[in-house]
């Protein structure tokens, strides 16, 4: 999904990728603090095995809010399409 225009990731060739998706540095346009961006795939339908299933992905965004930690990173936004979502982390 597109992370609107608040957010810039200059350089698309330094990530890290895994299996369900990628993680880029991203940079927030208002304040220039650096951010991780998780890119992760989401199940179109049931019965794929590509991708998480998209409560997996929904039960981690509800504990990262409710956490609060120095050694856990923080969420800072959330962009979700039908295909995927970016959880903006802290870094």
């Amino acid at each position: 999904p597109a992370m609107g225009s608040a957010w810039l990731c200059p350089n698309p060739a330094s990530h890290h990728s895994g299996h369900f998706g990628v993680v880029r540095r991203c940079r927030e346009r208002s304040s220039g603090t650096f951010y991780a961006a998780k890119f992760v795939k989401t199940r179109r339908c049931w019965g794929s095995r590509l991708g998480l299933e998209r409560a997996q992905v929904e039960r981690e965004v509800a504990i990262l809010r409710q956490l609060n930690h120095p050694n856990i990173m923080r969420l800072h936004d959330l962009f979700a399409s039908r295909a995927e979502m970016v959880l903006v982390l802290e870094l």
